[in-house]
């Protein structure tokens, strides 16, 4: 434990010698496995026999426990952890390969810094002179620091990260990359932090409303579980599946029925079902229930504006009224009003969203990072723009990379005195950056992660480092507790000696859970050796609150004019480099996307009849221009699209994050414009483009053969066009 110094004692010897002494009062024994070669082997350490450490995976915000093999010291396989409640041993290829980020070679080996911004020449610092560098930026700016966090930073990162902030006078950190911008978690969550889990896995009848369950969304890897529930059901059986959405994901490739939808038309289909339900008086009590949520839509106005049949909306709705345990879930693209009307048929249906919150903790309770909107974001460019930001602190977060170009923030970056990093590779933003402090990846770290969503368990995921780390970097928590030791005002919100010190009182205050076990240390050692704690009461029954007024949805208004970009253009998340942060991992650049087997680059998806039309074919060199800008991808023509709209997948484009990142592809928020939704979203559902061939042929890494297939989509043709 190191003793508490004084402001005055702390400019006296700098912080050098304070990150020195507090950095290793955090040692203690068994927090680390040694490296091999072995000098003085742990005693629980066998060469050539493998070690179990139950952790949670970090490459995306869902928090699925993980078991990590590891053997003489090096981490060589991850998988699911069977006893943790939200995955139950079950893992995706993301997970699969965080290895890659831990080994990756690209890493920076210690803190650096950058004379000129965007120069990429970096000075090798010492980790004392570090922290006394962002030590006296910290203290000079006081309240004008503004930090920008992603939704995988570990709750008492943020938490620290609060405390710091708030000691200063400055607001609270952003929350906010591109996963959950494309995704719509803040949507979804309706500003309380907790998203929403659909008990998919308890109904028998599903109507999707663009939600990629089986794909990158909110907590891929459960959902293919309730999936599987709902696929086996009781007494033979077999949950029926209606996929509503533009362009077939990978969760329309396994539905009973795909529906090809126009683009930004799901609030408007779910509110006609709405209207259906009320004025023909189907499912009984549910008829009444959804006459006081319906608002007043016109059915061949909804069935026209969707491009479905009138005959369809009707079958929609009866099928979902008559079912016993109907469930409609909403996707990425739905605005408030979108949900509002999905929510409002769950409410009809009895069915839900909402799981259950941890119960009160001890001090300092687990934190669950609130999300920002794209709204909020922007407002801190601005601020950055106009010179009210000293300090930018950057954590888990890529805004260079994540924000379209015309929000401007290379620009507002400039006007910002003192960037600082935190990313563990140099990103699009750390170019931008004066100071990198890399912090560890999460199978070197501490940390854990409130479950969201918990599908009514409470759940607090434990993550522990499982190798000594592999470079030369410093836990982020650790450094914030470092700095905050010689400011008097925030020492005071901090009063731990290290990371593991906050992490320990925390658990104490979360009580036995399932595990059992009493005192401090007995439950510490639980929640490492389980992976977490999780509430040992069942899981409480998932309900959803009606909405307060009927869901009222107006037909999408598109940016651009039609007679200038005739195609809509449809943004999915990469089933495997997801919104790009993975984009460092060959294992996911290389890996096949499941619908058409691309890899290693940006692609632009149109369908035959589009081909056809345009006298383009697989492999030429297109440019997709909208009001706001273009990039150039080749084509591949896909028959599961609509005639009237294109789809590019995000994740490539990137200009820095490592060899295996760098120069692959273009970056689709190239396209979109900086201009936020009425809700405060994102605005990328309801672009229009044009589509320019360039006459030029590129290679694609495509793992199927498709001599003479192409051909035979472009004849045939589309049933629905």
């Amino acid at each position: 434990m190191t003793s508490r110094v004084t402001r005055r004692d702390f400019l006296k010897i700098g912080a050098a010698g304070l990150a020195s002494a507090v950095l290793a009062g955090c040692q203690s024994p068994r927090r680390w496995v040694e490296l091999e070669p072995y000098v003085r082997p742990p005693e629980e350490e066998l060469a050539g026999v493998p070690t179990w450490f139950a952790s949670t995976c970090r490459q995306c915000p869902a928090g699925c426990g993980v078991i990590v093999r590891t053997m003489n010291g090096r981490a060589l396989k991850l998988e699911g952890n069977p006893e943790h409640p939200l995955n139950r041993g079950k893992l995706c290829a993301r997970g699969q390969a965080g290895l890659q980020l831990l080994y990756n070679p690209d890493r920076l080996a210690g803190p650096v810094r950058q004379a000129q911004r965007g120069s990429r020449q970096f000075e090798a610092l010492g980790w004392n002179e570090a922290v006394n560098a962002l030590y006296h930026a910290l203290d000079s700016a006081g309240g004008s620091v503004a930090t920008w966090l992603g939704t995988t930073t570990s709750g008492h990162v943020y938490d620290l990260f609060r405390r710091l902030t708030s000691a200063l006078g400055a607001p609270d950190p952003l929350v906010f990359d591109l996963y959950s911008a494309l995704n719509g978690y803040p949507a979804l969550a309706g500003g309380q932090g907790a998203l929403p889990g659909y008990p998919l896995g308890q109904a028998d009848v599903v109507v999707s409303f663009g939600a990629n369950v089986l794909g990158p969304g909110p907590s891929a890897v459960r959902y293919g579980i309730e999936y599987g529930d709902m696929r086996s059901q009781a007494l033979g059986q077999r949950g029926y599946l209606a996929q509503l959405e533009p362009r077939m994901s990978i969760t329309g490739a396994v539905a009973d029925r795909w529906l090809p939808i126009r683009p930004g038309s799901e609030g408007l289909v779910a509110a006609a079902l709405l209207r259906l339900i009320a004025d023909q008086g189907l499912g009984g009590d549910r008829a009444e229930r959804a006459a006081a949520l319906a608002a007043d839509v016109d059915i061949e106005q909804a069935a026209q504006e969707s491009e479905l049949t009138t005959g369809e909306l009707q079958e929609l709705a009866q099928m979902f009224a008559a079912a016993e345990r109907p469930l409609a879930i909403p996707g990425g693209a739905s605005d408030a009003a979108a949900l509002s009307a999905v929510q409002a048929l769950n409410a009809v249906a009895g069915m839900g969203g909402q799981g259950a919150d941890l119960p009160p903790a001890g001090t300092p309770t687990p934190v669950r990072p609130p999300l920002s909107t794209w709204a909020g974001a922007r407002d801190l460019v601005a601020r950055m723009r106009a010179g009210d930001i000293q300090v930018l602190l950057v954590h888990g977060a890529n805004p260079a990379y994540d924000l379209p170009p015309g929000a401007g923030l290379a620009e507002a970056l400039s006007n910002v005195p003192t960037v600082v990093s935190f990313a563990p590779l140099v990103d699009e933003t750390a170019v931008h950056a004066d100071l990198i402090l890399p912090d560890r990846t999460y199978l070197e770290s501490w940390g854990y992660e409130v479950v969201s969503p918990n599908f009514g368990l409470p759940m607090v995921s434990g993550q522990q480092p499982v190798v000594t780390p592999v470079f030369d970097a410093r836990s982020t928590a650790d450094v914030l507790l470092t700095v905050g030791q010689g400011m008097p005002a925030i020492a005071a919100q901090m009063p731990w000696s290290d990371e593991v010190a906050m992490l320990q009182e925390m658990v104490a205050g979360l009580g036995p859970g399932e595990a059992g076990g009493s005192g401090a240390a007995v439950l510490w050692a639980r929640f490492l050796q389980h992976g977490g704690w999780w509430s040992a009461s069942p899981p409480a029954p998932v309900t959803v609150a009606a909405p307060s007024a009927p869901a009222t949805v107006a037909p999408s208004q598109y940016q651009g004019q039609a007679s200038q970009y005739p195609y809509h253009l449809h943004v999915y998340v990469s089933d495997l480099l997801a919104a790009g942060r993975e984009a460092s991992q060959p294992w996911l650049q290389g890996s096949p996307d499941p619908m058409t087997t691309m890899a290693w680059q940006t692609w632009v998806e149109v369908h035959p009849a589009t081909a056809r039309e345009l006298g383009i074919q697989d492999g030429e060199v297109v440019r997709v221009v909208s009001p706001y800008g273009s990039l150039e991808a080749p084509v591949y023509v896909y028959p599961a699209i609509r005639p009237d709209t294109v789809a590019i997948p995000s994740g490539q484009g990137h200009t820095d994050l490592g060899r295996y990142a760098r120069g692959r592809g273009d970056n689709v928020l190239k396209l979109l414009s900086a201009e936020a939704r009425t809700d405060g979203g994102l605005a990328w559902a309801d672009l229009r483009v044009r589509i320019e061939p360039t006459g030029r042929q590129a290679g694609m890494a495509r793992f199927e053969n498709r001599v003479g297939v192409t051909e035979g989509f472009i004849n045939q043709g589309f049933p629905g066009e």
